[in-house]
């Protein structure tokens, strides 16, 4: 498929929490058509690094599809010759600098003030971002949707939908993803990268636009969420306990120097830095701080009570060899979820086998939804 991004603003958006309202902007994209009965819509939520570009190529050339592209497109899983498959980009994307990415952020210039926003720009919760999520699918005319889902925190947006729109949402599905991040998950890896930004000394109060960045600080934060999203077997069989170099000519002995490298450090650090040419740091510590308010509870209700609002019919896929959402978390959740079952898959690899590693599922999308 060739895909066009597209562009959708709000002139006013109210932050819950943060109660201001700014303008905001979001990019997105289509899959297939809307049915005259505006009745076959899907949205696909995105995860904690990635963008609206879900599936398809913008040209013939591009090197690599979107991120979820053996799930999207005719004949898939979600087959958008039965689909109208939507994906936006979120407030404050950490790829703010990619130029396929539409998002307001702390790197977009404040009309008030002629500068960027750094940390003046809203503290926002996923409740906000599915917020504006709807008023997008409003502006397209779509009142329910067929299926929301998403690895993830596209999941918890997958869940943030069920509990705040009950009547709008038939069915869920949530890739590695459970309704519910604890104290854990709170650090790992989301508080230990907010601080490992912020204690970069060219952090300068979030205010570094124009001058260095604290890129030391966000590849300390994206190492660790790589590998807080990874195992020990994948560790293991990818890089055993080899040296980085075993002639030590580009790095040290590890065993002799403080600044050896072993393997893993060497690729883990080449992973992230092939990822972090668009990042902006500031905005990684807006989506971190994203996922450690997620919360469905409100108003004091109980975990069950919020459970108890969603009436979408829901499936949890879970990886047994995911560390953060877990089978334990997703059969505590499927008790209170009136019609929710789960399923389960060991690629051995973690959490991010929902990205990596989507044959695992297929067949539960093509089961679920008929």
């Amino acid at each position: 498929m060739i895909v066009e991004k597209k562009r959708f603003s709000a002139e006013s958006f109210h932050f819950e929490e943060a109660d201001t309202a700014i303008p905001v902007s979001i990019g997105y994209e289509t899959y297939g058509a809307l049915s005259e009965s505006r009745d076959n819509a899907v949205l696909v939520c995105h995860y904690f690094t990635g963008t609206g570009h879900a599936a398809g190529r913008y040209s013939p050339e591009d090197p690599a599809p979107g991120w979820w592209n053996s799930l999207i497109g005719p004949g898939k899983p979600l087959d958008t010759e039965r689909f109208f498959v939507i994906c936006s980009d979120t407030p404050a994307n950490i790829n703010f600098h990619n130029p396929k990415v539409i998002t307001t952020g702390p790197a977009t210039v404040n009309p008030l003030t002629g500068k960027e926003y750094g940390l003046l720009f809203p503290i926002f919760t996923l409740k906000d971002v599915v917020r504006l999520q709807k008023l997008l699918l409003e502006s397209l005319g779509i009142p329910r949707l067929r299926l929301v889902t998403g690895p993830s925190m596209g999941g918890l947006q997958a869940f943030m939908w069920a509990r705040h729109f009950p009547a709008e949402v038939e069915q869920v599905i949530a890739v590695c993803a459970t309704p519910e991040i604890g104290p854990y998950g709170i650090m790992v890896p989301n508080q230990l990268g907010i601080d490992a930004i912020m204690l970069d000394p060219n952090f300068r109060n979030g205010d570094y636009y124009g001058k260095e960045p604290p890129y030391d600080g966000l590849l300390l934060a994206f190492k660790n969420l790589l590998m807080a999203t990874r195992t020990e077997g994948w560790a293991e069989r990818s890089f055993g306990r080899a040296h980085a170099d075993s002639e030590y000519r580009e790095y040290e002995d590890p065993r002799r120097s403080l600044k050896g490298k072993f393997l893993v450090e060497k690729e883990v650090e080449a992973m992230v830095k092939s990822r972090m040419q668009f990042f902006d740091p500031n905005s990684y510590l807006y989506i971190a701080k994203a996922n450690t308010l997620f919360d469905l509870r409100e108003g004091g209700e109980s975990y069950e009570k919020a459970l108890g609002h969603i009436e979408a019919r829901t499936l949890m896929v879970i990886d047994k060899s995911d560390s953060m959402f877990t089978p334990a978390q997703a059969e505590k959740a499927r008790r209170h979820i009136r019609d929710c079952r789960c399923a389960y898959y060991d690629s051995g690899n973690g959490h991010l086998s929902c990205i990596f590693e989507q044959g695992y599922l297929e067949r539960y999308f093509r089961e679920f939804l008929g």
